[in-house]
């Protein structure tokens, strides 16, 4: 509605006869001509006409309440950090780039969100305000726009933008980054579809401009990230609870992979790696699933950086930007900058309020021509930025490289209360039987999770020498029966071993099904008629998880 007020109130401004004041006329004639120097001078002028010579809090908290003021100084810092030259050539270029500007030009609210998005992280560079922006930007936004008419306003507004400001393979480099990138459109579309079939996390609707940037920049083909978000709801559901995808990082094998990577996430997590790959790997599961993540350098080592809607989780509680698998923020770098400077830099960004008013206050302190005005409105921009509150907590904790060996995700109450109620036995006739993976008497090594196709399953965990599940039954009919389990791995060259009474045990292979639901090949084993126990063992290996056993006579 402010844009709109703006707007109306701006068209309905004659052209001047006198003192120049912004008018629809002139900015129509700038875009159709593309000629932005004569439009940027009289901004320039009329902001330094606008603003007292010593103003106050008060008086700048005024101004830029004033809409007219907020739509000329967004489109004089826009004009300005872009070239006056460079956004004429743009505007030549096409009639629709023209259209584009149109529109553009006379929305408030869009110019805040790009231009707040293309703020410098670093401190020195916001004050400096001496960065560019780039026409190359605005032409994946124009071409995003007509793609989807729904990027106009709301999140896919702030999801257009970012995309356009950070194309996918802008981010962290890394093994598993697909060798064609997508476009930008398809980028965008691929995570607004996403967020419309809730494959998304709950925060993915609460993130900033820069923000999203970090989730879209991602490198993983829109195919991968798709699967990875498919994967963890089959393989590891527990991981969504509290969105700690970002410990999947743990099931990436900490070796020299014998796969080769070929572009596919899906071969880093099965293969495994080093601190680089899982770096790579950390950064696009959170970005999978709207997380905003970078990856990080350290000296000798690679991890990764995330925002998380719960703060106080591990590590660094308190802090929504955190590190792991690495040491800690001071011995960081990552966007340019030192760890300590850059969790400084988003704490700053986490301040909406305060941060838009410094920014715009900056970019009024810029266009000015008087140095006392432009002086005294800094001195207000730093007495806001800081007033703002310091999160605590301890810079030097990371969950380290070791750690992502083990498991990190505490069983919920329900998994808890399921693996502790023994079930009886299954009774096991002639033609097909089911049985939940659930339905166990006794078990070692393995937790029940939530499916996410409802019910409930048995996961067997990684590096456990031993882990086994016991099922009762009850054999109407003693012979041979093949078994079957439906099982999801996302690793490679894994077994079971069955083994049902006093019978020998026999190996059930695990196919790799890149950690979503397939069968085993069926394997013959002999019941004996009346109550046995079927044992289901997993020597040391990387982690299944079952979703039921399925016996047939024969």
């Amino acid at each position: 509605m402010k844009s709109l007020a703006a707007g109306i109130l701006l068209c309905a401004l004659p052209a001047p006869l006198h003192a120049w004041e912004p008018n629809a006329k002139d900015l129509d004639t700038a875009i159709k001509s593309g000629d932005f120097s004569g439009y940027l001078t009289n901004t320039t002028a009329w902001l330094d006409q606008k603003t007292p010579p010593k103003p106050g809090e008060n008086a700048l908290g005024a101004l830029l309440k004033d809409p007219v003021l907020l739509m000329v100084l967004d489109q004089r810092q826009l004009i300005a950090r872009t070239g006056a030259a460079e956004l004429g050539s743009f505007a030549k270029a096409d009639p629709a780039n023209q259209a584009f500007l149109t529109w553009l030009l006379r929305n408030t609210p869009a110019m805040d969100l790009y231009l707040e998005g293309c703020v410098p992280l670093g401190l020195a560079a916001r004050e400096q305000d001496a960065y560019t922006l780039s026409t190359a930007a605005l032409e994946r936004w124009k071409d995003i726009l007509k793609a989807d008419p729904d990027a106009k306003d709301g999140l896919y507004l702030k999801l257009a933008i970012a995309t356009a400001i950070a194309p996918p393979g802008t981010g962290s480099p890394g093994a598993g980054q697909a060798k064609v990138q997508s476009t930008p459109v398809d980028r965008h579309l691929h995570f607004k579809t996403a967020h419309q079939n809730k494959e998304l996390f709950p925060s993915f609707d609460h993130l900033t401009v820069w923000e999203y940037s970090k989730v879209v920049q991602s490198g993983a083909s829109n195919e991968d990230l798709a699967w990875a978000r498919q994967m963890i709801n089959t393989w590891r559901p527990d991981l969504k609870v509290n969105e700690m995808v970002v410990n999947s990082t743990s099931e990436v094998w900490r070796r020299n992979s014998p796969i080769p990577f070929d572009n596919s996430y899906q071969n880093v997590l099965a293969g495994g790696g080093k601190c680089g790959p899982r770096s790579s790997w950390a950064v696009m599961i959170c970005q999978a699933f709207g997380i905003p993540s970078i990856g990080v350098g350290q000296p000798a080592h690679a991890c990764v950086a995330y925002k998380t809607a719960f703060p106080m989780t591990e590590p660094q509680p308190g802090s929504a930007w955190k590190v792991g698998y690495g040491r800690g923020w001071p011995f960081s770098k990552l966007e340019g900058m030192g760890g300590l400077d850059f969790l400084a830099a988003v704490q700053d960004r986490a301040h909406a309020v305060e941060f838009s008013q410094v920014e715009h206050l900056r970019w009024l302190a810029s266009a000015l021509t008087k140095p006392e005005t432009a002086t005294a409105i800094m001195e207000v921009a730093h007495k806001i930025q800081k007033s703002l509150a310091e999160v605590k907590t301890d810079v030097t904790a990371s969950l380290k490289p070791e750690e992502a060996e083990k498991e990190v995700t505490p069983e919920t109450k329900a998994a808890k209360e399921a693996a502790a109620a023994p079930q009886g036995p299954a009774k096991v006739a002639t033609g097909a039987t089911r049985i939940e993976a659930t339905g166990f008497s006794s078990m070692s090594g393995v937790k029940v999770c939530a499916c996410s196709t409802g019910g409930k399953q048995v996961n067997f965990q990684k590096n456990i020498e031993s882990s086994w599940v016991d099922y009762p039954l009850e054999v109407s009919a003693a012979g041979t029966y093949s078994l079957g389990l439906k099982v999801a791995a996302a690793n490679v060259e894994q077994v079971f071993e069955v083994k049902a009474g006093n019978s020998d045990p026999v190996t059930v292979k695990v196919p790799w099904s890149k950690g979503l639901w397939d069968m085993t090949p069926a394997v013959d084993i002999k019941l004996e008629m009346g109550p046995q126990t079927l044992r289901i063992a997993a020597p040391y290996q990387r982690g299944v998880a079952v979703r039921f056993l399925e016996l047939k006579s024969k």
